[in-house]
């Protein structure tokens, strides 16, 4: 039986054609404030999103697969809350018993005060300004991946958050005086926007480049 993905946003639509997915998603054409004007964006919004976290996740687990070939001592680095449910299906696939995770603020289960906490800004199109940040739990799981890490956001816009996501990866390692910083295996996600300016990038979908507008 073919599933067909119901609509739930009004106005126009792009149209997202996924590989191996089997069903088209409709998108909501979406403007977001930037300086001096606004950006179009078609919105891949996850949250929320059972079953296509769940069949995107595993297509791009598929795609991740095979850089895992070898090593045993690899973790994930993801960012709330956009990119966790995808991220978790991800980790399940490829067999993960537990993910890091950088949060957008310090929390108070995180016991700053008491327990190591590192913390870098980030610039997000959909997000805006914004920390991550990492503590003890996660701090541990990407200082004992030696053999790399592979970092997972839902859409690559700018590239902002996957170097936020990197940047806490050196301050870990330098926080715990480990002798190299752990590879980065890939920057992972759901879907590419427009032409990022980092690499290697693994997406399993290609969304269209956002459109400025000037404020008039």
């Amino acid at each position: 039986m073919t599933y067909e993905r119901p609509v739930r946003e009004s106005g126009e639509k792009f149209t997202l054609e996924v590989e191996g997915l089997g069903y088209a998603v409709q998108l909501p054409w979406v403007w977001l404030p930037a300086d001096s004007g606004e950006i179009r964006i078609a919105s891949l919004d996850l949250v929320g999103q059972t079953r296509l976290n769940r069949d995107l996740g595993r297509l791009l687990a598929a795609k991740l697969r095979p850089l895992l070939a070898g090593k045993k001592r690899v973790a994930m680095l993801t960012a709330v809350e956009k990119s966790l449910q995808l991220a978790q299906v991800v980790a399940e696939e490829l067999g993960f018993d537990e993910i890091a995770v950088a949060h957008n603020r310090v929390k108070p289960h995180m016991e700053p005060a008491r327990r190591p906490v590192l913390q870098v800004g980030a610039d997000s199109i959909t997000s805006g300004d914004k920390f991550l940040a990492l503590y003890e739990r996660s701090l541990s799981i990407v200082n004992e991946a030696a053999d790399g890490v592979i970092l997972l956001d839902d859409v690559i816009s700018t590239g902002s958050t996957m170097l936020a996501l990197q940047a806490l990866l050196e301050s870990s390692a330098r926080f715990a005086n480990l002798p190299a910083v752990p590879p980065v295996l890939a920057m992972a996600c759901a879907a590419v926007e427009g032409t990022p300016a980092i690499e290697p990038v693994v997406s399993v979908a290609q969304l269209p480049a956002p459109i400025f507008r000037a404020r008039s």
